[in-house]
């Protein structure tokens, strides 16, 4: 028996059916239906329950089909176990069945007849407090052999709500490629195809004849980019982000961009995958460097800052591979995505403190601010 804080199981099941199938509800849909159920609606039959949940939650013909469909799949419980219910919910709700009793709707009903589930219920006000709602919290994200502890709830609040948490993108895509597309380096290269209109007039001023017009080739992008991400397990939460980034970077017309992969710190070798292989072979992080002089560094990590503890090793490789990377790379910008509040004590401030890197948190303000860095805006 569901609680009467909560949907019924067969309107809950279509809840997280809809959700699994990207239709846009969310907790203020849930919060309708459990409302709607307390007023009396969908409480007559099966076919009402249908017509709410069709109310309430499909906006288009794909979203009808697909609760129509829910509901053809369960099958209709038999009358025995129906009748079996009703007596269970009276001797455990009986102000509540009594309060339905007395009320227009069920007035109506005829003898025998099943009473509606109990999410359809209101709460009585002299309801025990085990019969409060209690809100569910999942927490998705780092796993449990990961480098973070899982956070647990200590205790269940006892709150008539539930909530629905979906994950939330730090920064959408095409945010990401907007941001991209502002790092710029215009330069003239290739056919001349554009037409000079200065020096065409130049030209007929100084000739008094034209023979043809002056071009000159187009401006283009020139800048290009190199991207070391971290995928360590303290990294885990931020995996979604580095995912949108890698897909992102083919939107940014940059005249070049790559994405190598490492854990904790870049060593020797760095990755073209996240799980840390190499289809072509392992490739050596001088060669990298090398390949991408003249390019802007951009590196995500949280340099050690995640866990919280202070790795005097771990500071010292790290500047020593950005004191070979400023060589090849004359901008270099490290997005950290832990608050700057965490850095202190930890490997990340010796690391800014070495100076030769500009370190900003993760969040859209200070990656628009990170462009501007790789242009030169510093």
């Amino acid at each position: 028996m569901s609680d009467p804080g909560h949907l019924p199981a067969l309107l809950l099941g279509l809840f997280r059916e809809l959700l699994a199938h990207g239709v846009p509800v969310g907790v203020r849909d849930y919060l309708d239906g459990v409302r709607a159920l307390r007023a009396g609606f969908g409480a007559g039959s099966r076919q009402q329950l249908r017509d709410l949940a069709l109310t309430l939650w499909a906006r288009s013909d794909e979203e009808r089909r697909l609760v129509g469909r829910w509901f053809d799949a369960i099958p209709v419980p038999l009358p025995l176990l129906i009748e079996d219910l009703d007596a269970s919910l009276v001797a455990t709700l009986p102000d509540a069945a009594g309060d339905l009793s007395r009320s227009p709707s069920g007035a109506g009903r005829a003898a025998g007849a099943p009473l509606p589930a109990a999410g359809t219920l209101p709460v009585a006000a002299d309801a025990p407090p085990e019969l409060a709602a209690r809100a569910r919290v999942a927490f998705a994200g780092s796993r449990d052999d990961s480098g973070l502890p899982v956070p647990r709830l200590a205790a269940e609040p006892s709150i008539r709500e539930d909530y629905v948490l979906q994950p939330q993108a730090l920064i959408s895509p095409r945010n990401l490629a907007v941001l991209w597309r502002r790092f710029r380096r215009s330069r003239r290269s290739g056919p001349r195809s554009e037409l000079d209109l200065r020096s065409t007039i130049d030209e007929r001023c100084r000739r008094g004849l034209l023979q043809q017009p002056v071009y000159r080739p187009r401006r283009s992008n020139s800048a290009r980019l190199l991207v070391l991400a971290d995928v360590s397990p303290s990294m885990d939460p931020w995996r979604p982000f580095l995912t949108t980034l890698a897909e992102s970077l083919q939107f940014g017309r940059l005249a070049s961009a790559e994405l190598r992969y490492f854990s904790n710190l870049p060593r020797r070798q760095l990755f073209a995958a996240a799980d840390l292989t190499n289809l072509a072979g392992p490739e050596t992080r001088l060669a990298v460097l090398r390949r991408n002089a003249g390019a802007g560094l951009l590196v995500v990590s949280d340099a050690g800052s995640a866990r919280g503890f202070l790795n005097r090793r771990r500071a010292l490789q790290t500047s020593a591979f950005l004191a070979e990377a400023a060589v090849f790379c004359p901008t270099i910008v490290w997005l950290n995505p832990m608050p700057e509040t965490r850095w202190k004590g930890t490997s990340a401030a010796l690391v800014t403190t070495g100076g030769g890197v500009h370190m900003l948190p993760l969040d859209p303000a200070h990656l628009l601010r990170a462009i501007d860095i790789l242009r030169g805006n510093k």
